[in-house]
């Protein structure tokens, strides 16, 4: 399966929100090796942290690229986390033109999909940075 794949697997079929979605899909991807009991922590990111704020979508695929890269904490390895988040974010703007999820909603949501399209995307941009930073790949290819 795709990383896309597997964010379907879990917002459209799973009923997870954004921020668990991308999250949860790249975990599974990537054999982040986080356990169900980790992935609450995301729970309160979906819209916008409820109130439009940053897009639940990056801030899944911020954690799962901090997760790829920090060993114990960020201060740590601020060479590497810096410039990796720096680049995500970049990734992440220049495919919606926003960070913010009110402003990314006008666009991306339906009523119908809601968040899929954001959240599909959110998945190709973290693919996307991976391989531009050159990190280990996908565990399940």
């Amino acid at each position: 399966m795709s990383l896309v794949e597997y964010g379907e697997k879990y917002y459209r079929e799973g009923g997870f929100n954004c921020a668990e979605s991308v999250l949860h899909a790249a975990n599974e991807y990537y054999g982040l090796g986080l356990h169900e009991h980790d992935m609450r922590c995301m729970a309160g990111f979906g819209g916008g942290m409820f109130v439009g704020s940053v897009c639940g979508a990056l801030v899944g695929a911020q954690a799962a690229l901090s997760a790829m890269i920090i060993e114990v904490k960020a201060h740590d390895q601020m060479e590497e986390i810096r410039p990796a988040s720096q680049r995500l974010h970049r990734n992440f703007r220049n495919a919606y033109n926003a960070v913010e999820c009110k402003d990314i909603k006008k666009d991306w949501h339906t009523k119908e999909l809601k968040c899929w399209k954001t959240v599909e995307q959110a998945c190709r941009v973290l693919e996307q940075t991976v391989n531009e930073l050159e990190l280990p790949q996908a565990a399940t290819e």
